[in-house]
């Protein structure tokens, strides 16, 4: 109980420091915490991560259960990312790299969608689990 409340309250202060950005014109975005994320892929919550990395990149490494749709691809393929349950965006690039597929979603109404603080690097620092396709 208490580390969920721990890992909520990241995932709020990770949600306040977000509505600070905007500034020098880069889009606010949403943020969580890969603690959060970890804790949701974990205890099951329902939750769409989605790889905004390359395909090469994604079969090498990628998070537990998350989609495919490169950046690049995005605006042709969005219609395969549900609007429902929480989505998570994530790269290999800084928040500012991400905040235009953010922007995008939320143009076409995606309402509970947040980027992954620190993206990939951020999981891969923690040692948290990743999977690679079969070549």
């Amino acid at each position: 109980m208490r580390r969920a409340l721990i890992v909520a309250l990241a995932a709020t202060l990770a949600l306040a420091r977000a509505g600070q950005a905007g500034h020098g014109g880069v889009p606010a975005v949403a943020l969580t915490e890969p603690d959060y994320l970890k804790w949701l892929l974990d205890s099951r919550q329902p939750v769409v991560v989605v790889d905004l990395r390359s395909p090469r990149d994604f079969a090498r490494g990628h998070l537990p259960g998350a989609r495919s749709v490169p950046l690049a691809e995005l605006e042709r393929r969005f219609a395969e990312i549900p609007t429902q349950p929480m989505v998570v965006l994530y790269c290999q690039c800084p928040v500012e790299e991400a905040a235009p597929a953010y922007s995008f979603l939320e143009a076409k109404g995606y309402a509970n969608h947040v980027v992954l603080a620190e993206g990939y690097d951020g999981w891969l620092k923690r040692r948290y689990p990743v999977v690679k396709s079969p070549p």
